[in-house]
């Protein structure tokens, strides 16, 4: 039972320390996405030496291809590019897995509490969608707080009598990730044979941001159209840095809501899990009782009902 335990042990830090360093690792990041866009294969590596960490590599490649050709692999891939996480779709999955099936299981050994393994079970089913969500929307913000200065760059450099593609260029060296990082893939799709209406739409694809389709619909506009680049582009960050300035008076002034929000929509939900691990007994009685079940599924209503009307009245859609 020891070796067990230690066995397992030592396949959930390997699995963690993995997925931490995919995470984390920037190496070969726009190669591996641009041999996926133009349906390159991968080429294996002819030298490598045999070590724990290219057995646990190989062991997570194995597992991911059980999930390479599902659509909804696919889908969590789109995801994962806009959140700006370098991972494939089939590897989180794996990742996320083995944290699911690990973690609660060593919990259960070591603590012998059922109820405290099935939060934590719960928890590593949902943490790792959540963390998507957040990386996308810090991302999707630092992308547009930093597309006004780059509209900036763009039309300088094309006063200066630079081509679209050189502006582009400009905006890579003077500006930090992440839109660096998405203007950099975007040249390299040019470069590769797409042309440039093909490689913004991708950009807009990858990105997902509204002021970003507003921008690329003002230079196909311009494009098929004509008229003066630079200048559509000075418009363009004007509305977008006013948009900005308005969209940041709107959180300031929701931020208050959404807090309370989360603290009352999260806080039963927090005691009830603290009673289910401290004194499961006090808990039982909801589930063994009908005046219980009928507490119980009125405060689940009434939890989605909360939760329902804090969020229409703090999300602001303009």
């Amino acid at each position: 039972m020891q070796y067990l335990i230690v066995l397992f042990i030592f396949l959930s830090v390997a699995f963690a320390l993995s997925g931490v360093k995919k995470i984390f690792s920037t190496r070969d990041v726009y190669k591996e996405r641009l041999q996926t866009v133009i349906g390159q294969a991968e080429q294996a590596s002819t030298s490598e030496k045999v070590s724990v960490k290219t057995t646990l590599d190989s062991l997570v490649k194995a597992v991911s291809f059980l999930f390479a050709a599902r659509s909804f692999t696919r889908k969590l891939q789109d995801r994962l590019v806009t959140a700006g996480i370098p991972l494939k779709g089939e590897e989180y999955i794996t990742i996320s897995l083995a944290a699911i099936i690990l973690v609660p299981f060593l919990i259960y050994i070591l603590s012998a509490n059922f109820w405290l393994a099935v939060i934590v079970f719960i928890l590593a089913l949902i943490l790792p969608l959540i963390y998507i969500s957040i990386k996308k929307d810090k991302r999707l913000q630092s992308f547009e707080m930093q597309l006004a200065d780059s509209l900036v760059i763009m039309a300088n450099a094309l006063r200066a009598g630079f081509g679209f593609q050189q502006a582009m260029e400009t905006v890579v060296k003077e500006m930090p990730p992440p839109i660096a990082d998405e203007f950099q893939w975007c040249l390299r799709e040019m470069n590769l044979g797409f042309n440039q209406e093909e490689a913004l739409m991708h950009l807009g694809a990858r990105v997902n941001s509204e002021e970003l389709d507003m921008v690329i619909s003002g230079i196909i506009i311009q494009k098929q159209v004509g008229g003066n680049l630079a200048h559509i582009l000075d418009n363009i960050g004007d509305t977008m840095r006013d948009r900005a300035r308005i969209k940041k008076q709107v959180r300031v002034l929701t931020a208050q809501g959404k807090m309370s929000g989360l603290i009352v929509g999260l806080l039963p939900v927090a005691l009830l899990g603290f009673l289910l691990v401290s004194n499961p007994e006090n808990v039982y009685f909801f589930v063994r009782d009908s005046r219980g079940l009928a507490m119980l599924g009125t405060a689940i209503i009434m939890e989605i009902l909360g939760a329902f009307i804090i969020s229409r009245i703090v999300n602001i859609e303009f």
